[in-house]
């Protein structure tokens, strides 16, 4: 089989068994405490803490991207570590439990693909002081006919998984082993599951079970309900069900293999790791591209630069030109292997190349001048810590990309004298504070009730609204109403402004946030010191009905912008980011060149013929798969829950937005973009006006 084959049958075999398939969610996670879609898991986390509705659809099923950085310098030493995978998941949301879920993976594995039972394994939870050992997937195991000899009882690394972020659900896994054979092994008798060597290859987590919910604090409490989530690389299970010893000798590398030799010259026998190397790192290249991620010197963008920089001296390690002829032709090998099932590949690779084109070129620059300071430091083919410093802080040459230049050429270094040199450099910088406006919000108000917002449709509060806690800080007060009209900032779009009235108390409110429980936290000023407010007030909140209005017809003008953009490039854009106030608006994309004084005006002439037409502006409200199935523009699916409002502009523009928008185009004036410009490698910005 194939491996888009075993994909498929993958798919075909859950949805049999009545699971609903998801499609994969971006690479880029709106989960602040994760650089990168890690795992399936990462898309589910809602319905895990039962935050979206979980009634209509109790199994799940997808076929993840997934991009993980710990197997960065992993790549290439061994057959097994990829950065990019596809993780093949089954979820039950308190459907069925252990039972199930090991019998459904043995089903799948033994029947449907083929796999001897006599040479599966299992590992189950060990057990400790903090959690109990997982009998129950135990007993299961021996139930269903597996030798006790080949269940392994394992620890916390091995058999207990999650949460992906600093808290979440968490619990005990049970995993798959494939015996591929003592002459393979280590050839010790006690050579298991869980061993180093090569015998052993895990296939399936045939399930974690979420019976915890770890907090920040590290403390483990039961959940109220149980779930299942399992998963398998599908790179490593084609790697076994094709009967290949590595992942790069399957159908999902080989033709990438075949193409840098190819395009070098070169034989894969002669250079395999550095072209293992290659393959590896542009393919999740172009899938961090394709969802939006730029190189740069920050968060994710810095580790795509890595990833290039680091193909970049696997090619000079080869004696061949630091030019981008090797990464275009593996960029259209990748898309004759996954353009079918992930068409923005095959409809975005030109725009691809550009991206990975511009970063060769700016990578150049820096070694031409590295490699003349390079030369001049090392002597008796050694390189100390103050020049690694010197090549690091002053000529800009990122420190892993060094070790591997250096690595490359045999060049030994002085590792902890540079690390020395980095803490002097960091201690010597001003320290940011501990705490954050936002931190400090959640500590003090995200045990409050989530804030009833009226906001949509009325101004004010008929009845008035309760005080339920308010803070007094030098100058300002903050506090929480039980229900309010003013809009919280989110989404791109500020809080609204205005005024809480009580007796003998005026607030000018000048900025509102939330929490991510959903509490509205207000910010101002009061007018006069006369009375203060104090928990169980009633009072009046009045949202300003002008700064409202314009701010509103702003945030209209960006979903204009954004189709408009859509309609008139030829390449996929991906929305980074928007800003809207009372008097101007922003909007951020990707993007890998600055728009023409052409395309410029011509985005600002299809704006204006929409906002001529005079189309009502529709508030659809529905479920995130009835978006799906209408087609809505997805951008920031991650970040709504299951019940989602659609904002539709005549056949023109439907989106999803939590902001406000009411009226007719027509009330939005003339549209006029400022100014473009770079918001950061492969972003572009516009900055625009409704006059």
């Amino acid at each position: 089989m194939t491996g888009n084959e075993i994909r498929k049958k993958f798919i075909d075999f859950f949805i049999k068994h009545k699971h609903k398939l998801f499609p994969s969610s971006s690479l880029v996670p709106d989960d602040p405490t994760l650089l990168f879609t890690t795992a399936g898991m990462v898309q589910m986390m809602p319905y895990l803490l039962r935050q979206k509705d979980v009634s209509e659809n109790p199994r799940a099923c997808s076929v993840q991207k997934s991009f993980r950085t710990t197997d960065i310098d992993d790549i290439g030493n061994d057959g097994r570590h990829l950065t990019f995978f596809e993780m093949l998941g089954s979820w039950s949301f308190g459907d069925y439990y252990k039972e199930e879920a090991i019998s459904l993976a043995l089903e799948l594995l033994v029947k449907e693909f083929g796999l001897s039972m006599d040479k599966i394994w299992a590992t189950v939870f060990a057990g400790d002081s903090k959690i109990p050992e997982d009998t129950d997937s135990y007993n299961h195991w021996v139930s269903v006919g597996l030798p006790k000899e080949r269940i392994i009882k394992l620890g916390w690394k091995d058999n207990f998984w999650g949460p992906p972020g600093l808290e979440g659900p968490c619990g005990p896994s049970t995993e798959i082993y494939y015996d591929m054979g003592k002459e393979v092994g280590c050839g010790k008798e006690t050579c298991a599951p869980g061993c180093d060597c090569d015998r052993f290859i895990e296939v399936w987590n045939a399930g974690v079970f979420m019976e915890y919910y770890k907090d920040m604090d590290g403390n483990y409490s039961r959940l109220p309900y149980t779930n299942v989530d399992t998963g398998a690389g599908l790179e490593r299970l084609v790697t076994l069900l094709q009967g290949k010893k590595s992942v790069f000798e399957t159908d999902l590398f080989v033709p990438i293999i075949r193409s840098i030799e190819s395009v070098s010259g070169k034989s894969y026998g002669d250079y395999k790791k550095q072209m293992n190397i290659i393959a590896d790192h542009i393919k999740a290249s172009v899938f961090l591209i394709i969802d939006g991620t730029f190189p740069s010197n920050l968060h994710r963008g810095y580790v795509l630069r890595r990833l290039i920089r680091r193909v970049m001296i696997q090619i000079y390690s080869m004696n061949l030109p630091l030019d981008n002829r090797v990464m275009e032709t593996v960029v259209d090998a990748i898309s004759d292997i996954y353009g079918v099932e992930y068409k923005e590949i095959s409809e975005n690779k030109d725009s691809v190349k550009s991206v990975l084109g511009n970063e060769i070129e700016s990578f150049v620059k820096v070694l031409s001048r590295s490699f003349k300071v390079l030369d001049k430091v090392v002597e008796d083919n050694k390189i100390s810590g103050d020049s690694m410093f010197l090549l690091h802080d002053t000529y800009g040459l990122n420190i892993e990309i060094l070790k591997d230049i250096l690595t490359s050429r045999n060049i030994s270094f002085d590792d902890q004298g540079f690390l020395d040199l980095m803490k002097v450099q960091k201690s010597k910088s001003k320290m940011s504070s501990s705490f954050t406006l936002g931190k400090e919000m959640e500590v003090e108000y995200g045990e409050l009730p989530k804030t009833e917002f009226v906001g949509y449709l009325d101004l004010t509060v008929p009845g008035g609204s309760e005080v339920l806690k308010v803070v007094d800080m030098q100058n300002f007060v903050s506090f929480v109403l039980d229900k309010t009209p003013f809009y919280a900032e989110s989404g791109g779009q500020v809080g609204d402004v205005g005024k809480v009235l009580g007796h003998n108390i005026i607030v000018n409110v000048k900025s509102v946030k939330k929490t991510k429980s959903g509490v509205f936290v207000h910010f101002g000023e009061y007018e006069h010191e006369s009375e203060k407010l104090k928990s169980g007030n009633i009072v009046d909140p009045i949202v300003d009905k002008n700064v409202r209005d314009k701010t509103s017809h702003n945030h209209t003008a960006v979903h204009l912008l954004s189709s408009a953009l859509h309609k008139l490039l030829s390449v996929k854009i991906v929305q980074k980011g928007s800003f809207v106030d009372q008097d101007r608006l922003r909007f951020d994309f990707s993007f890998d060149r600055p728009l023409t004084d052409d395309e410029i005006k011509s985005v600002e002439v299809i704006v204006n013929a929409e906002i001529k037409k005079g189309d009502k502006i529709e508030i659809i409200e529905t479920t995130l798969d009835d978006a799906r199935r209408m087609g809505v523009n997805l951008a920031f699916e991650d970040r709504y829950a299951n019940d989602v409002r659609i904002i539709k502009i005549g056949d023109f523009s439907m989106e999803l937005c939590g902001g406000t928008h009411f009226g007719f185009t027509s009330d939005l004036g003339t549209f006029k973009i400022d100014k473009q410009e770079s918001a950061g490698q492969g972003i572009r910005r516009i900055r625009a006006s409704l006059n």
